[in-house]
């Protein structure tokens, strides 16, 4: 019998359609934004977050809980189409 999953509370947090314009935009243009766990295994909570410009890795100083990596990532996605856009 298959194990059961559980379910992950990666919080509550929806895109604006302004934050999913940057994230296109970004990916577009060779800016790649992602989570990256600090830890091994499901049970990691915490992650920093990866920003990948033309195949160049920078990492975030800072950990984020996995309730609010993803509101930070659009964040991001917004600083870059914000930056690059002006």
């Amino acid at each position: 019998m298959p194990k059961k999953l559980k379910k992950t509370d990666w919080g509550k947090f929806f895109r604006t359609e302004e934050q999913y314009e940057a994230m296109v935009w970004c990916i577009k243009n060779n800016i790649r934004i992602g989570p990256h766990a600090a830890s091994h295994g499901p049970a990691s909570k915490e992650y920093y977050i990866d920003i990948i410009i033309d195949n160049k890795v920078n990492r975030s100083p800072e950990k984020y809980h996995m309730t609010e990596v993803w509101e930070q990532i659009y964040k991001y996605y917004q600083y870059y189409y914000d930056k690059h856009r002006t």
